[in-house]
């Protein structure tokens, strides 16, 4: 147990491991809270918002210079009230402050720290601070706060005039959409104007992975079959598997690259990447059977099962691994020469709570062969002086198998045998390591991701184990979250608690991970789920004037601005999930309330769709299934095609066993043909036909480009 110098702060009682972290500082926290803004107005102080997260590396960085500093902090607690925010608790402070950071600076990033008025009005906003220039900044504006306050004042108001325009959006005017192929591709085309052909993804650094604009490439690829969309997801994706953003020794991946080549990351493991990037491999595997994407899949799972859930009990899947061990970035992860030389004692964990506190043994000692320390130098990089920064080397995939096979003299069979040997002991070496600290908290959005990822992988990978699971953590989700007496989502689980009331990002993503569900199972009960969860976020969530979605709900707190939620980052906005689901009960249940409600929010993104692609990317995605149009199939129960051929169409594609029992109409069974194959676009559907190829036939047809074009340009 750590022993604390300094008395603890009113983060105390926080069950927010990141609150926690800071519950010891000499700063004199609070939690966001009536009392804390209260004392603030009473004071006539202003307020320091501190949000950030607790596997973030600048945050404890951060934490470490300034708020761990005695100095510091008096200068802090003497002119402000200092307020701290974990971002996965309140996502919704962190985006409308992140907003105020982003148009004050043009930049933003955590730790996020904004000063405001005692009504919460931002007037200065800033990342990570170095002490000596948090320290002038603070003393600066307390200062002239406290002789100039009316300026402040003034300023604050121009500020928010600004910041209400940022986030103001047109409603939908009444016109009727209209979808063409040919504005598909054009979308796509301006999508594609910074695509990096070198390392894959877009042209920049850092380089984060954006799953959702892979998802939308490869159906747009799957849709117009152009090889350059083929060429751009391969290249990315192999790129991304093979670099030091990839963990090689425990599979997952980090949260990004500082590089433009994927190769060396921050080293903190998000389960919302890991869970769109299992979904990802999982369909990439399906549509290409390149079995490096299989074994990405297989490895990130397996990660994720063992160090992102509880050995006691399962209550879902925990948010994320800390970059820092030992308070150095990435020291569990990377090792230096001298590290692989020596002989190293290992240990064999035994136990594991929701403190990351583990009960260990002394176990063998682990010492590499001449052999595969060559192998690690030509398979991995590995160098003498280190590939990285402090000698640490990064363990990536350096050469291709056949390349290293080569360069080494050696068989397929030697080759193969030398990495699940070298991979072996670099994890026994890790086990002796100081673990990251984990963030010990069920978050209701992101274990929906992972209900769907497991489903994807389950259906692609032909592996029922996965999507059993997938069912297990749908419903200890449902019975963990889902409230029947308010009829309501919560969104953490943390220490035993639930908490928080849900935003529509949680509703969104449970709704969709229940729809993959229903997809691959033919299971009605995960379709009733997802109807209960969008019938309760249209009465939280709709506003009835804007004709938008917003994401917190009508009788949450009310922040400086209301925000809603459109733009696809790197994980997509409530309300393209939302749309994705509206769409999805509308086919399933033939109600046109749903339907309205779809095209309302697509008409709202229309503009910004096809300016900023990358950016609405899972709104490009069905711009594309309304262009090429959507297509679900009923078949007898012992018809039903392999994966394989359905891997090779469009994500949208459903393809079920015909069932009497379902509220899904289109299921239903027909007496016309009972072992034929219905085909059903929209809420219509064709006459069956008698087999699969016929079925592929159409929807060659419906997935093509040349006489349509030629139509259009008529």
């Amino acid at each position: 147990m750590t022993a604390h110098t300094n008395p603890p702060n009113q983060l105390i009682g926080s069950k927010s491991p990141y609150l926690q972290q800071h519950a010891y500082n000499p700063v004199e926290w609070y939690p966001w809270s009536e009392m804390a803004w209260n004392k603030a107005k009473s004071e006539n102080k202003l307020v320091l918002v501190s949000i950030g997260y607790s596997t973030c590396h600048w945050c404890h960085v951060m934490e470490h210079e300034s708020f761990e500093d005695h100095e510091t902090a008096e200068i802090m607690n003497i002119g402000m009230i200092n307020i701290k925010v974990d971002r996965e608790e309140r996502p919704d402070i962190d985006m409308v402050y992140m907003d105020a950071c982003q148009l004050m600076t043009g930049r933003g990033g955590w730790p996020l720290n904004v000063i405001c008025l005692p009504d919460g009005r931002p007037v200065y906003a800033g990342t990570y601070f170095q002490k000596p220039q948090w320290q002038q900044l603070i003393l600066q504006l307390t200062s002239q706060y406290r002789s100039q306050p009316e300026s402040f004042t003034e300023y604050a108001q121009k500020f928010m005039d600004e910041l209400r325009k940022m986030n103001t959006t047109t409603a939908p005017n009444g016109e009727l959409l209209n979808f063409s192929k040919k504005e598909s591709l054009d979308i796509f085309e301006n999508y594609a104007r910074d695509i990096d052909w070198e390392n894959g993804a877009k042209q920049r650094a850092p380089k984060f992975m954006v799953p959702i604009q892979f998802e939308y490439a490869l159906d747009f690829h799957l849709c117009t079959r152009i090889p350059e969309a083929k060429e751009y997801l391969h290249l990315s994706l192999l790129k991304m598997a093979n670099g030091g953003i990839y963990d090689s020794i425990r599979g997952g991946f980090f949260r990004y690259s500082t590089d433009n080549r994927w190769f060396a990351p921050h080293f903190e493991k998000m389960l919302y990447d890991n869970a769109q990037l299992i979904s990802l491999y999982s369909r990439a595997y399906g549509w290409s059977k390149a079995e490096i994407y299989k074994d990405v899949v297989d490895q990130t799972i397996a990660f994720c099962n063992r160090e992102l859930t509880s050995t006691s009990s399962f209550s879902g899947y925990f948010s994320g691994l800390d970059a820092d061990s030992e308070g150095i970035e990435g020291k569990f992860y990377t090792f230096t020469m001298n590290e692989l030389g020596s002989e190293n004692q290992v240990h064999t964990s035994l136990d594991k709570n929701e403190n990351n506190l583990e009960k260990s043994t002394i176990g063998k000692t682990i010492k590499f062969t001449p052999e595969e320390i060559e192998f690690l130098k030509v398979a991995y990089g590995v160098t003498s002086e280190g590939n990285w920064e402090h000698e640490m080397n990064i363990i990536h995939t350096a050469k291709a198998p056949l390349q290293v096979i080569e360069l080494m003299g050696i068989t397929s069979a030697e080759y193969l045998n030398l990495k699940n040997s070298v991979i072996a002991k670099l994890f026994e070496i890790q086990e002796s390591k100081v673990r990251p600290s984990l963030d010990y908290k069920v978050i209701c959005s992101w274990n929906g991701l992972m209900i769907k990822a497991l489903a994807d992988a389950g259906f692609y990978l032909n592996s029922p184990k996965y999507t059993q699971q997938s069912v297990d953590l749908a419903n200890e989700m449902w019975s963990l979250f889902w409230q029947p007496q308010s009829q309501q989502l919560k969104r953490i689980h943390s220490q035993k608690s639930t908490y928080n009331d849900g935003y529509l990002e949680d509703y969104a993503s449970f709704s969709l991970g229940m729809l993959e569900l229903f997809k691959f199972t033919g299971n009605s009960i995960f379709l009733e789920r997802a109807k209960i969860l969008i019938d309760r976020s249209i009465d939280l969530f709709y506003n009835q004037d804007s004709h938008q979605f917003e994401y917190v709900g009508k009788s949450s707190e009310t922040l400086i601005i209301q925000k809603t939620d459109l733009t696809d980052d790197v994980i997509p906005s409530a309300n393209s999930m939302l749309a994705k689901s509206l769409h999805q009960l509308f086919e399933h249940y033939s109600d046109f309330r749903y339907r309205e409600l779809y095209l309302e929010l697509l008409a709202t993104v229309k503009q910004s769709v096809s300016q900023h692609p990358s950016w609405y990317s899972g709104w490009a995605q069905l711009y594309l299934m309304e262009s090429f149009e959507n297509a679900h199939i009923a078949v007898h129960k012992e018809s039903i095609p392999d994966p394989d051929q359905i891997a090779h169409w469009p994500s949208w594609i459903s393809v079920l066993a015909s069932q009497e029992n379902t509220k899904a109409t289109w299921l239903k069974i027909n007496d016309k043909q009972p072992n034929g194959f219905y085909l059903c676009i929209g809420n219509r559907c064709l006459e069956p036909v008698s087999t699969w190829n016929q079925i592929e036939e159409i929807l060659e047809e419906m997935y093509s480009l040349n006489d349509s074009l030629h139509d259009e340009n008529d």
